[in-house]
């Protein structure tokens, strides 16, 4: 009976293992299934799956707080203009949520904000990817 039960959670726990390899693996795949703001577990320890972005937009809807947002967003962006790899819709991005931060829209500047530092980031993580990986695009 017990030999039954190991091999059993054994085999219901497997894909869960194989599944979330690293970190960004088991984020992503309980970001796909139960969305962001959802907590879980990798290697004993307690994650939401937020991205850093969305915590930062996550406060109060107020002008120092947009601007602030935004600053770190602009320079972020700038950050991955000087490598190269600049996304071509962040501009416009940062640019719509300065018009909101101009209208008094302090929630919608956030969130654009957020959106356009979340652009740069991936923008610069592409570049990295791209140096490490560059042998890839080479015919053979």
């Amino acid at each position: 009976m017990n030999k039954g039960l190991i091999i059993a959670a054994v085999l219901a726990l497997a894909p869960t293992f194989a599944a979330a390899e690293s970190f960004k693996d088991a984020f992503e795949m309980n970001r796909a299934m139960y969305g962001k703001n959802h907590t879980f577990t990798w290697q004993g320890k307690q994650y939401t799956t937020m991205h850093e972005e969305e915590a930062e937009a996550a406060v109060k809807a107020t002008k120092a707080n947009a601007e602030a947002l935004l600053a770190k967003a602009k320079a972020k962006n700038a950050e991955v203009a000087k490598l190269g790899y600049e996304w071509k819709l962040t501009r416009g991005i940062l640019t719509n949520a300065q018009t909101a931060i101009d209208k008094g829209e302090y929630r919608k500047a956030l969130n654009l904000a957020a959106q356009a530092k979340y652009h740069a980031r991936m923008g610069i993580q592409q570049y990295h990817y791209a140096q490490a990986n560059w042998y890839l695009a080479v015919p053979q």
